[in-house]
């Protein structure tokens, strides 16, 4: 079975190598240096989707971590300035486009595989989150962020704002980014079974312990914890708006269906209806054979 990647573009993903820490910003405002560095990321070259190599792809994304680490210190530089939960933000949509290009090296390249920088930080990046920007009414564009995302800190926050934020919008957000974030997981971990050598990277990824934790809920245990999580989101957060997207109920509900309906493992529900040339069709007479769903529609 094909993996499944969502990539999450990151544009300049730098080929040229820097080294483990940041260098110091050039004295002005977050805003002038966020943006000095931010024109840097995209004039680098080449990026991922560009380079021409293995050994090409593998500097990309290696690089891409020293941009994070960046952002971060930027923030941490600036505590008490507003501007700081943007830059966090975008520290966020780096790690996550270094950790998607990393994945999507898995089945597309043939040497040179690129490796996460080990350093703290996506530690460090949710530490300042959450004791500058707890309490912020503005703290959705982030925790939607990490949906996307693959690092076990993300869970952590996620949890943490979900509990403690004074604001219900952001904890719609947060509730529902965390489904979705432990929904991607389970997907991860339910494919790598047919991919043994992809699971050992996807621990090396995530790191042994969190990787372990995942694997010891087990497939009943994990989704039992995602619906926990979406029923919530309905319940409580229905009318809240995400910051891209429809509402959290609406998405919610969707994404309840499909873990009812469609997960690995689960029997889909019979269809009754004619085909494209109008003959009567049931999708249960097709049991025990391979089948592919093709949904369309016109306006």
């Amino acid at each position: 079975m094909q993996f499944i990647i969502w990539l999450l573009a990151v544009s300049g993903i730098a080929s040229d190598a820097r080294s483990a820490d940041p260098p110091a910003e050039a004295a002005g405002t977050l805003a002038q240096e966020y943006q000095r560095v931010l024109k840097e990321m995209g004039g680098a070259a080449p990026n991922f989707r560009s380079a021409k190599s293995d050994e090409e792809r593998k500097q990309a994304v290696e690089t891409t971590g020293s941009f994070a680490r960046r952002f971060v210190k930027l923030a941490e530089n600036h505590p008490n300035d507003p501007f700081a939960l943007e830059v966090l933000t975008q520290a966020v949509r780096v790690m996550n486009g270094e950790d998607s290009a990393i994945q999507m090296s898995w089945v597309t390249k043939k040497t040179a595989f690129p490796v996460r920088s080990k350093d703290e930080t996506s530690a460090k990046a949710t530490a300042l989150l959450l004791r500058d920007h707890l309490r912020s009414e503005k703290l959705g564009a982030v925790c939607e962020r990490m949906r996307f995302g693959t690092r076990k800190e993300y869970e952590t926050f996620l949890r943490r704002v979900m509990n403690q934020s004074p604001h219900h919008d952001v904890r719609g957000v947060a509730c529902l980014s965390l489904a979705q974030f432990l929904n991607s997981h389970a997907k991860r971990l339910d494919l790598l079974g047919e991919r043994p050598e992809l699971a050992l990277r996807f621990e090396d990824l995530l790191g042994k312990d969190y990787y372990d934790r995942l694997q010891r809920k087990g497939r009943d245990g994990r989704t039992r914890e995602i619906e926990t999580h979406l029923q919530q989101a309905v319940a409580k957060y229905a009318d809240v708006k995400m910051p891209w997207g429809g509402p959290v109920g609406e998405q919610a509900s969707v994404e309840l269906f499909e873990l009812r309906h469609f997960a690995v493992g689960k029997t889909v529900e019979d269809i009754d209806g004619v085909d494209q040339d109008g003959k009567p069709f049931k999708l249960s007479d097709y049991r025990g054979k391979v089948v592919l769903l093709y949904f369309w529609s016109e306006y």
